[in-house]
């Protein structure tokens, strides 16, 4: 999950508009998708989105990309029971 939203949101400005947030979006989803596809799990209906929606909140809010990870890797976890 790392190395592919490294790859997409090192290229993407904080300041991002609509479009830049839809393709981290795009990214994150595919990397939750595969992080919990090679972990044999099947993710909770609405977990993808809340945890996508928490990356995006915490990179807008200037967290660093491990860091955003971290925290809605955490909520996910609490809020969905994994």
């Amino acid at each position: 999950m790392r190395a592919l939203l490294a790859v997409g949101l090192l290229s993407a400005p904080l300041a991002a508009s609509a479009s830049d947030n839809s393709l981290i979006t795009q990214f994150c989803r595919t990397a939750v998708k595969a992080e919990l596809q090679r972990a044999g799990t099947v993710p909770p209906e609405g977990m993808v989105d809340d945890t996508c929606r928490c990356f995006l909140a915490e990179v807008q809010n200037r967290a660093g990309i491990q860091m955003a990870q971290a925290t809605c890797k955490a909520k996910a976890a609490e809020t969905y029971g994994l």
